[in-house]
């Protein structure tokens, strides 16, 4: 056999044989030892949960040599996993600049630096995987040179599957009547997030009851801290704070729900909302660019002068309920976790391969 068929024969069988091997990927987050309650972690746990529902041998901060080490966080932790890699190195983009500005104390101060910093970042990676378009917009401009794809989080349809039996769980925990109505948001408590109008529409309200599930996760280097503190001392009677909730235990409280109201100003790819949209929850959110190249015609664009309104209709029409509540699903169907974690492997494959 001459050399050069020989050569080429031996590198498609080695390349057959790295495709049927089993991938081997690192998840990296500094969240399990540092501040969870937030949707970084969230999704650090549920992509993990994911690849292994499809036979990926999944491993979290270890320090095995694996294919993939992919990345969650932006921390001095996950700078060092990214430089010290002996594999590829992917990264998903859960944070642009402007992620900062209204969640972090001081955040327009130091947000030149955190730019830079994230350009620095990004760009050490082997490929980037960005969490809705408008996200890899945003990383293009930001100056990154390396391959960006878009593959947004995804929802285990399974565990946030609607259980009507669980609804009574998380109301009587909080003294909520069977009848009452309850508009739900799940979401750290800062400006972005929207916290004032929530407490506002909770006023204009007092026969709704407005369910906030997320606290303070980073104290007071949370942006504006002794203002949400007030904020949530001044809130009327009818808006109950949950405080941080583990994540299993998230599925009862969107059980006990009717709707989830999101009224924040700004986003990447939330999963409040898939959860909520898996739990059939009609979705209200404010009227942002991002939503409807994502989720289509699949929820009510809100603003401050009909968030009420459309609460009063969901509560009032059956049919109209109905109708966004099987919209909603329709949202969850799309970014199911399995399939989303299939799109992850490909593009493992392509940098392994």
């Amino acid at each position: 056999m001459p050399q050069s068929i020989s050569t080429n024969f031996k590198k498609k069988k080695t390349q057959e044989s790295a495709s049927k091997k089993r991938l081997k990927v690192n998840l990296i987050s500094e969240t399990p030892f540092t501040v969870q309650g937030h949707g970084v972690h969230t999704a650090f746990v549920e992509s993990c949960d994911a690849l292994i529902k499809i036979g990926v041998e999944a491993k979290k901060n270890s320090r095995e040599i694996c294919d993939i080490t992919h990345i969650h966080t932006v921390g001095p932790y996950s700078l060092f996993k990214c430089l010290k890699s002996k594999g590829k190195v992917v990264i998903t983009a859960h944070v642009v600049p402007a992620s900062f500005v209204g969640s972090l104390v001081l955040s327009r101060l130091w947000l030149p630096l955190a730019t830079l910093y994230l350009k620095f970042f990004y760009n050490r990676a082997d490929a980037i995987i960005a969490v809705s378009p408008q996200v890899k917009k945003e990383l293009e401009r930001l100056g990154i040179r390396k391959k960006i794809y878009f593959i947004p989080n995804g929802v285990s349809l399974d565990k946030f599957k609607k259980n009507p039996q669980k609804r009574p769980l998380i109301r009587k925990k909080f003294n909520i009547k069977e009848d009452d109505f309850v508009v739900m948001d799940s979401g750290q408590i800062q400006p972005r997030k929207g916290i004032g109008t929530f407490i506002n529409t909770a006023k204009e309200l007092p026969e709704i009851k407005f369910l906030w599930v997320g606290g303070m996760p980073f104290s007071w280097l949370g942006a504006n801290y002794r203002e949400m503190k007030k904020i949530q001392k001044l809130a009327p009677p009818n808006v109950i704070f949950a405080g941080i909730v583990p994540f299993d235990q998230m599925p009862s409280y969107y059980d006990a729900a009717d709707i989830l109201f999101f009224p924040s100003y700004q986003e990447n790819f939330p999963f409040a909302i898939i959860e909520a949209a898996a739990s059939k929850l009609p979705l209200l959110l404010r009227d942002l660019d991002i939503y409807e190249p994502i989720f289509d015609d699949n929820f009510l664009k809100g603003n401050e002068e009909n968030f009420k309104n459309y609460i009063l209709k969901l509560k009032a029409n059956t049919d109209f309920y109905q109708e966004y509540s099987n919209r909603a699903y329709k949202v969850a169907e799309r970014y199911e976790d399995v399939k989303l974690a299939k799109e992850l492997v490909k593009v493992y494959k392509s940098l392994r391969d």
